[in-house]
């Protein structure tokens, strides 16, 4: 009697101690699956944020890289109008040698239109000298004369002298040394001086060539004189130098007059800002390049 209510006194502690501890486990499971959803969405929110901040710097990279190329459009406008201005006005020059190229064939006199339209030669059947002298020799007076007159009525007209800086009457010789008179430097000098002489001098039946002056587009600046000029000696030869070279130095070819045309300071002032607006879009092109590569993480 007594041992069988001792028996059922202790059947609680019986009870099947896998049960809590199950219970136990799956609180501990749900508390990590918890712990580990909080951790996730921290990790998400944290992402977006990130996602957000670079999505923000894409936008004012590519608000930069829009402000950039727009920068660089422009320039490349600016370059093409200035090509397009400075072709123009080398048309223009060669239009103008090519004239006078026109009105001297009409007289009968031959010219050529060299140095890319910026030069006319007088060849050796049209205007020559004898060896070491510079006067016009007596056989050439009349062609020195019809090229004068040809130059004189181009550079009358008021839009030809516009576009010029400087019209060169420049002398050359052979490569025979001359040893009077400051040498070959001197003696093709001494030859456009002759030439500059014949017109306006003696017999100088185009002196009012002396009158005609460039119209600088700068009204700061004053007209000079149009016409100079200038000696070469053999410097510049008709032959290149490999050719003048194995060749006698007595040529007579070499011993002639150029005429070469500059265009105006304000022309040249179109080349300046060319080559100014050149190197601005070369270096914005540059600095997108590399924000480019930053953007995308190659480069730091």
């Amino acid at each position: 009697m007594f041992s069988r209510t001792q028996r059922q006194k202790q059947a609680p502690s019986e009870e099947n101690p896998f049960v809590l501890s199950f219970s136990d486990l799956m609180a501990s499971l749900l508390a990590i699956f918890i712990l580990a959803l909080i951790v996730t969405m921290l990790e998400l929110q944290k992402r977006k944020e990130e996602l957000l901040r670079e999505q923000e710097k894409i936008k004012i990279t590519l608000v930069e890289l829009i402000g950039s190329l727009q920068e660089i459009q422009t320039i490349q406008t600016s370059i093409a109008s200035a090509l397009d201005g400075v072709s123009q006005r080398e048309r223009s020059l060669t239009a103008m040698l090519e004239g006078i190229q026109k009105d001297l064939k009409e007289r009968g006199v031959e010219v050529i239109v060299a140095e890319n339209g910026s030069v006319l030669r007088i060849p050796e059947r049209g205007l020559s000298f004898a060896l070491g002298k510079y006067d016009i020799p007596p056989a050439f007076e009349p062609n020195a004369s019809a090229i004068g007159e040809a130059l004189a009525h181009a550079l009358e007209q008021e839009t030809n002298r516009r576009m010029l800086d400087t019209v060169f009457i420049e002398g050359h010789t052979d490569a025979v040394q001359n040893t009077r008179e400051m040498g070959n430097w001197g003696l093709s000098t001494y030859r456009a001086i002759s030439l500059w002489n014949y017109w306006t001098l003696k017999p100088g039946n185009l002196a009012r060539m002396k009158e005609f002056h460039n119209l600088p587009s700068n009204s700061e600046q004053r007209p000079r004189p149009l016409i100079s000029v200038s000696g070469y000696a053999e410097t510049r030869s008709t032959h290149s130098l490999e050719i003048a070279a194995a060749m006698k130095p007595d040529r007579p070819e070499d011993r002639r007059i150029d005429i070469r045309f500059t265009l105006a300071a304000s022309e040249k002032k179109h080349l300046g800002d060319l080559q100014t607006d050149l190197k601005a879009m070369k270096a914005k092109t540059d600095a997108l390049i590399q924000r480019l590569k930053q953007s995308n993480g190659n480069e730091p």
